[in-house]
């Protein structure tokens, strides 16, 4: 049994680990994009490219290993069952759970792992990144700035820039809303942002346009100013000290939920989007156990050894575990549902049919 142990679970972990690589690699990828236009169009250091590129792994890994699980477990057995191992296996006198209890003790394992994971290094990694990112947003504000969109982060004004090229603007427009004035203009054919770090502002001098300027006799009206240079002072948003930023659900583990969750209930306030964030970690740290539960009968039933099936079939099955996932979230955010069960519906099923089919498999 030791031997036969060792070659099933060399048969599962052989693609669960291609599988996890190669979700990794292509959701990597998918964030490498934005990382590199960082790099190469905005200016941003190499070295906090690279921290915000190694500080993605953990979040990815915690969608990638799941499903790694769930595609090594229906790739092994489909080529353990179209092989006609598993019929070599039965015929031997070898009890059907006899195989499937190693794999279910991996598939436990996992989940165990994934605890600290989701609860420690995903939130962790979160916040750092966030950290980094209003690092970078201080140091260098051109970084995020993205041409045709209205960019909100220096109160009270808005701006919207046709073009950015580095620290260079061209069509520059800012608006400052006024309650119960009119809004206040600013119009350029082009501009350059200066930042002062130290100082959290930023130093934009425009030139060639026009901008409204409040009328000395009558402040609630503005006359048109026409300008070769124009130079003003824009303060980053407050709040945004990377120290001392305001952690969000995300970027708290299962012990500062909790905190949170008690300190809210003191004041009042209905924690219900602290709960479903800590139920959802832990359902999703068990979802590998789930997901080897049905893949494994599946896998057998289904007798093809193609990868494409396999990951078709993984595919499929993970959207339906997020379908009841999202569909436990609505349930929880309405009311209807506690948190804690609406969030384990998605792990409570699949368990289920997983158990029947198991038990269907065992059968035949």
């Amino acid at each position: 049994m030791r031997i036969l142990r060792a070659y099933l679970l060399k048969e599962l972990l052989n693609p669960t680990a291609t599988a996890m690589v190669l979700f990794t690699f292509v959701l990597l990828m998918g964030n490498l994009i934005k990382l590199a236009d960082l790099l190469i169009n905005k200016g941003v250091s190499p070295l906090a490219i690279l921290e915000l590129f190694a500080l993605l792994i953990p979040t990815l890994l915690g969608y990638t290993v799941p499903m790694a699980v769930l595609t090594g477990t229906l790739l092994a057995f489909g080529k353990l069952s179209s092989d006609r191992e598993i019929l070599a296996m039965k015929a031997s006198g070898i009890g059907f759970f006899s195989i499937a209890a190693p794999v279910l003790l991996v598939g436990f394992l996992v989940s165990l792992a994934l605890v600290p994971l989701n609860n420690r290094l995903v939130p962790w990694s979160h916040y750092a990144s966030r950290q980094i990112l209003v690092d970078i947003g201080i140091r260098n504000p051109t970084a995020f700035l993205e041409s045709g969109t209205f960019i909100k982060e220096f109160k009270p004004y808005i701006l919207f820039v046709y073009q950015v090229e580095g620290n260079r603007l061209s069509k520059v427009r800012i608006y400052e809303p006024q309650e119960g004035r009119p809004t206040r203009t600013i119009v350029a054919e082009r501009g350059e942002l200066i930042p002062i770090p130290q100082e959290r502002r930023v130093v934009l001098r425009l030139y060639q346009g026009s901008a409204d300027e409040p009328d000395p006799k009558d402040p609630g009206k503005f006359y048109k100013l026409e300008f070769k240079a124009y130079a003003t002072t824009l303060a980053l948003a407050e709040g945004k000290d990377p120290e001392t930023l305001a952690r969000k659900p995300k970027d708290m583990d299962l012990d500062q939920l909790r905190e949170e969750i008690s300190r809210l209930e003191a004041k009042g306030v209905d924690p219900t989007p602290l709960r479903i964030e800590f139920h959802r970690r832990t359902a999703m740290a068990f979802s590998p156990l789930a997901f080897i539960l049905i893949g494994l009968p599946l896998g057998i039933t289904t007798r093809r050894a193609q990868r494409s099936v396999g990951l078709g079939l993984s595919v499929v099955i993970f959207i339906g575990y997020y379908l009841f996932l999202i569909l436990g979230q609505t349930f929880a955010q309405k009311g209807t549902v506690s948190p804690c069960p609406a969030m384990w519906i998605g792990n409570g099923i699949f368990l289920l049919i997983g158990s029947l089919l198991l038990w269907k498999t065992h059968r035949t």
